[in-house]
């Protein structure tokens, strides 16, 4: 009880020298211009799509010309990049040609890389087996430090999936600890800075409530990237979530709706910020508004990934019963209104029956 007192005081100390540390911290800040740009770039979304396919199938046409397997695997890498967030089972296709490749070439620290990029892929779309099961195919002694790095990060996220999802609470604690171990070991091999680096950093810091220094580091990752790029949006949510958490509601929303707008203006299907924002905008009421970016998200989801995931169904169905509640309410609201007319109206012919009974001769 005294520990949450003294974290409640240190929180509301810091959010003061935070927001005056942030430009954005204003008071001035108009959500609604947000909501405006964040409706604009939608409506752009499919010239934004178009353009990623035009540069897919540039690369494609490319490898089906390329003649040395050099050559193909660089372009089938290329290729793996550009599907990695926005198509799921062409990204899962073109690792698996990745790995094909490499190992013709005798560069088996290539094909340890893909299988570990290929069981992040699947964790991610909740297919943990296929995930372990391409994890377990890799012999680490052959991988470089990207290698590494992927083989690492593939496994911390599997099994942080796991932990999460089980029902067992002993198994929960024995993921949770490998999830741990795993990402000591990701830190120990990235270089600090990177974007991995940073990732892990702004979720430690968070899970420690060391918002100050997360806030830090936010800052300086939103110095080094560049705003409508894929990591700017990165940086973006993980900000928002930092806000998040000390309850400044009016800059979580901000900082993620400039993760949306970066993340759809990249043609980004597999995406969350636009989603949680939803939410968000759901619990405050803004029912009309959150179920138009709940409908936007899961389009590009599904087109990443024909089965809802895990964690959007929770958002969708907070969204839903919000707007059930809501209707039930604006139903009850009428329905209220209804009845005091129908009484006035009665209270009206009552007055009036009586007035003519009491002047009849």
């Amino acid at each position: 009880m005294f520990r949450s007192l003294i974290l409640t005081i240190m929180i509301a100390v810091m959010m003061p020298v935070m927001a005056q540390d942030d430009p954005f911290y204003e008071e001035d800040i108009d959500l609604d211009a947000l909501y405006q740009q964040i409706d604009d770039i939608i409506a752009q979304s499919p010239k934004f799509i178009e353009d990623h396919e035009q540069q897919i199938n540039i690369r494609r046409d490319s490898l089906h010309m390329a003649k040395s397997p050099e050559q193909q695997l660089l372009l089938a890498e290329q290729l793996f990049d550009l599907y990695k967030s926005f198509r799921n089972d062409s990204a899962i296709h073109y690792a698996e040609v990745c790995i094909s490749l490499a190992e013709s070439l005798q560069r088996p620290n290539v094909a340890g890389r893909y299988h570990a990029l290929l069981a992040y892929q699947c964790s991610n779309t909740d297919t943990y087996t296929e995930a372990i099961n391409e994890l377990r195919k890799i012999n680490k002694a052959v991988l470089d430090t990207a290698g590494l790095v992927a083989y690492y990060n593939a496994w911390m996220h599997v099994c942080g999936e796991v932990g999460n999802y089980t029902q067992r609470e002993n198994v929960r604690r024995h993921y949770y600890d490998l999830q741990n171990l795993y990402r000591d070991s990701v830190l120990a091999v990235t270089k600090e800075g990177s974007e991995e680096w940073l990732h892990l950093k702004m979720d430690i810091l968070s899970a420690q409530r060391q918002f100050q220094e997360a806030m830090r580091i936010s800052d300086k990752w939103l110095h080094r990237v560049k705003e409508g790029t894929h990591e700017y949006a990165y940086a973006a949510f993980y900000r928002s979530m930092c806000y998040d958490h000390l309850g400044n509601e009016k800059l979580a929303h901000y900082w993620l709706g400039k993760s949306a707008i970066s993340d759809i203006s990249c043609a980004v299907n597999n995406q969350a910020s636009l989603l949680f924002l939803a939410e968000h905008l759901a619990n405050k009421g803004d029912i009309e508004r959150a179920r138009h970016y709940m409908d936007f998200s899961l389009d590009r989801n599904l087109a990443f990934h024909p089965r809802m995931r895990t964690y959007q169904i929770d958002s969708v169905i907070n969204i839903i019963e919000k707007e059930k509640q809501a209707a039930q309410s604006s139903v009850s609201t009428i329905l209220f209104i209804a009845g005091g007319i129908i009484v006035l109206l009665l209270l009206v012919l009552f007055i009036v029956i009586l007035k003519r009974y009491r002047t009849k001769p």
